[in-house]
């Protein structure tokens, strides 16, 4: 097998297990089903052994596949860096790019640097549009979207920008009130905000795994809503560090439990990346922002 069609069905044998199906990989890759399924047998005879075990009703990585898949994606990610790692030897970056990304990340970690990143590519020009939402980048003909979490649509071309680490903080009038937890315990007699119906943290130190219950007043589907409740005293929250690291530093906040990796169940939050469609190009325009904003991130 050529090394241009291998990688080809690595693809797509990453999207067919991302996308849980043949059908909903070809619809993604703007394919044929009958495509996705030869390149996932020709690459099944390729390598010897079964990737996917397929039943009426669903699919499932073989053991051989698992490890297969691991291998890929780290390949995929690999591949997208060394393409970004030479910087603009073609044509001068320039038009219109337009971005989707969160609010608050928006405003901490790109607004305070567009002055620059427009002095330095003077020919481009932003569109900047604020949101959490899922979209259809085709369709809404977005160039990038920038999201936290862990990538899962294989259709799309996901970039690191910078890992997330989960921190629980508060006020310090908030503690001086209700004192400083310091275990699990502790915070199940805390008013905790929480995001959304997510109640359940999973506290990792160097002894133990503990997963804990909290309650609270507030909760919210947006993290300018629970970091604004945490500044007003109202209780205990988890938030990405790097939007409140400056507030422990003023010390409006104070960083509750620092030895301890914290995350928030069934909320997987280890990344902040960026998207762009691999049906197309990387213009240089794309190439830019991805290059000027991973050192800021």
């Amino acid at each position: 097998m050529e090394n241009n069609y291998l990688l080809g069905a690595m693809q797509v044998f990453i999207s067919v297990i991302d996308s849980g199906s043949f059908s909903e990989s070809a619809r993604r890759l703007g394919l044929s089903q009958p495509s996705v399924s030869r390149q996932v047998n020709t690459l099944e005879e390729h390598l010897g052994v079964r990737l996917i075990q397929r039943t009426t009703r669903r699919l499932s990585l073989t053991e051989a596949g698992q490890i297969y898949y691991d291998k890929a994606r780290k390949i995929q990610f690999d591949v997208i860096e060394a393409g970004l790692s030479i910087n603009g030897f073609k044509e001068k970056p320039s038009g219109v790019l337009k971005i989707a990304s969160p609010y608050t990340w928006t405003e901490m970690k790109i607004a305070p640097y567009l002055s620059e990143f427009l002095q330095q590519y003077p020919d481009i020009k932003i569109d900047i549009e604020c949101n959490d939402r899922f979209q259809d980048m085709i369709e809404d003909r977005l160039d990038l979207v920038v999201r936290v979490g862990v990538p899962e649509d294989s259709s799309y071309v996901a970039v690191p920008l910078s890992e997330v680490k989960m921190v629980m903080c508060a006020t310090p009038e908030y503690l001086n009130n209700r004192g400083t937890p310091k275990t699990a315990t502790d915070l199940q007699n805390h008013n905790c905000i929480l995001f959304e119906d997510y109640n359940q943290l999973i506290l990792n130190t160097a002894d133990n795994t503990q997963l804990v219950t909290i309650s609270g007043n507030v909760s919210a589907n947006t993290v300018p809503v629970m970091l604004s409740a945490a500044r007003q005293h109202i209780g205990v929250t988890v938030l990405p560090h790097p939007l409140v690291d400056h507030l422990f530093q003023s010390g409006e906040l104070v960083n509750i439990m620092p030895d301890t990796h914290i995350e928030i169940n069934k909320l997987p939050i280890n990344q902040i990346f960026a998207l762009y469609s691999n049906r197309k190009h990387l213009s240089e325009k794309v190439r830019a922002f991805l290059d000027f904003f991973r050192e800021r991130f």
